[in-house]
């Protein structure tokens, strides 16, 4: 008899472990617009993502459903009863509440129904970050039940800013990348873009042949450039493909319920910059620099961020979008939030230590030269050729930034898979900029042996100088995923590793 209980007790694990998937009805109305079927589309996604539910969408409730999420509002979805729809909620306000009828996820507007939409996953778990999306390492138990959340912004305009000028700036990423940027955007409420008022056909390009680091990332390319502008030979056909991408951004941002403006022409907002404010290689940030320029765009009731390497700004970025919804929200209770659901317990005080690090090495730069590894042809070689002692504050941040990627290997370690990928994109670029440093370093004391004519220092440095920045390219290839993160390889083979080796050809033999 107690083998019969045991088998049936294995037959009932058994059974339970393979039970069917929940079935969720999602309900538009009868007439959804364009953004309401969208918002419907990523909803049944993120069902099938997080719960492997099958949800069926509708324009009414079926007889006998279960299961049931009400999308829209009291005015768009006549299956709401308008004595269960919040009062007062604005434009840009969304909800996710229970009622008797079903669970309504929904806003006062049909991007804010999108955003309603993205709530509900972020409550079980899902993470967005600007490049892809990460679920929760363990999978949430399905429930409509327990919602009652209205959410409103103390911030109106949220904004990204595109097509800033440089190599490695946007500037460089084709439409395909900025569609799927902007996706990303959404999923973070923003909701506005700025187009730089200078944008217009540049024929900025690199050579990526030769001798070259990291050449991996270019897949045999001959010249890095934007991909819409590859074979435009003639300035009407580089007008022609600019005004594409421009209309193709603008386009396609509407789709997503944003708006867009020129510069801040129509719009008095605050531009944030999570990173290097002129557009420098090496990662810089601080988010509780970012919490304080976010008081100051409260006052005007909006900021644009601005982000040359979106993947430093996943952290930074993330704290803007929870930021303004929330005003209580610190630096650190985002970071937790953003990683320990996609990571697992203990991550995120790990990467908390590594940004503080980095955080510190940003200020040394930010304090004794602003310009510092900021795109322009003399960026590199200035060191060499200055002949003036190696500056004291280059070795504080070269521990800073020897800290920040420790730190981030043993958040690495700590993680549960999830979104490794995330925290080894910062462990990577931290290393870079750790090479970096000390080929920038070796390079100053190069140009000081030649200028003493000891050859066999002004030898050794160099070649360890090339070392160093081969490195660094090759430690960077590894985890370079867009336009921005290749426009840093090609700079820097350009500006840098290039001359280094030319330099190298001009010494004196043994």
């Amino acid at each position: 008899m107690k083998i019969f209980y045991a088998l049936i007790s294995l037959l009932a694990i058994s059974i339970s472990a393979h039970a069917a998937p929940p079935e969720v009805t999602i309900v538009t109305g009868a007439k959804p617009k364009a953004l309401e079927k969208y918002a419907a589309e990523e909803l049944a996604v993120l069902l099938k993502t997080l719960f492997q539910a099958e949800a069926k969408i509708t324009g009414s409730v079926p007889e006998g459903a279960k299961n049931i999420i009400l999308l829209g509002n009291a005015e768009t979805n006549p299956a709401i009863p308008k004595s269960e729809w919040p009062t007062g909620i604005s434009d840009q306000g969304h909800v996710l509440k229970n009622t008797k009828d079903g669970l309504i996820v929904g806003g006062g507007s049909q991007v804010a129904t999108l955003w309603a939409v993205y709530e509900f996953g972020h409550s079980f778990g899902m993470r967005y970050m600007l490049h892809e999306d990460f679920p929760p390492i363990d999978a949430p138990e399905f429930s409509l039940e327990g919602f009652d959340t209205i959410l409103e912004p103390n911030v109106k305009v949220r904004a990204w800013r595109t097509l800033d000028s440089g190599i490695a700036s946007q500037e460089s990423w084709g439409l395909a990348d900025h569609k799927k940027l902007l996706k990303q955007l959404a999923k973070l409420k923003f909701n506005h873009v700025v187009l730089a008022s200078e944008s217009q056909p540049r024929e900025r390009s690199v050579s990526v042949t030769g001798d070259i680091a990291g050449r991996s990332v270019f897949g045999g390319a001959k010249t890095f450039e934007n991909p819409d502008f590859a074979g435009k030979t003639t300035q009407t056909d580089k007008l022609g493909s600019w005004t594409k991408l421009l209309i193709g951004i603008r386009r396609s941002a509407a789709i997503l319920g944003m708006s867009d403006s020129v510069d801040d022409k129509g719009t008095k907002i605050l531009n944030l910059s999570p990173g290097q404010p002129n557009g420098g290689l090496l990662p810089q940030f601080s988010t509780t620099k970012l919490a304080e320029e976010l008081m100051e765009a409260r006052k005007v009731n909006g900021f644009a961020a601005q982000c040359w390497i979106p993947g430093d700004h996943n952290s930074g970025i993330y704290f803007l979008s929870r930021a303004s919804f929330d005003a209580n929200i610190t630096p650190a209770q985002s970071l937790e939030s953003l990683v320990t659901p996609v990571c697992g317990e203990g991550v995120a005080e790990r990467l908390g230590m590594g940004f503080a690090a980095l955080a510190e090495a940003s200020a040394l730069i930010n304090e004794n030269d602003a310009d510092f590894a900021v795109p322009d042809p003399k960026m590199f070689m200035e060191h060499y050729e200055s002949g003036k002692p190696v500056p004291e504050w280059w070795a504080k941040a070269k521990e800073h930034f020897g800290t920040a990627t420790n730190e981030m290997y043993r958040g690495n370690t700590r993680a549960r898979g999830g979104a490794r990928p995330y925290i080894l994109y910062h462990a990577k670029r931290f290393f870079f900029s750790l090479h970096y440093m000390t080929a920038i370093d070796h390079a100053r004391l190069a140009g000081i042996a030649r200028d003493e004519k000891n050859n066999e220092a002004w030898v050794e440095n160099l070649e360890l100088s090339i070392e160093a920045m081969h490195n660094a390219l090759g430690i960077h290839a590894e985890v370079a995923r867009d336009q921005s993160d290749r426009g840093v390889i090609a700079i820097l083979n350009e500006y840098a590793y290039r001359p280094l080796l030319k330099a190298l050809d001009e010494t004196p033999l043994p």
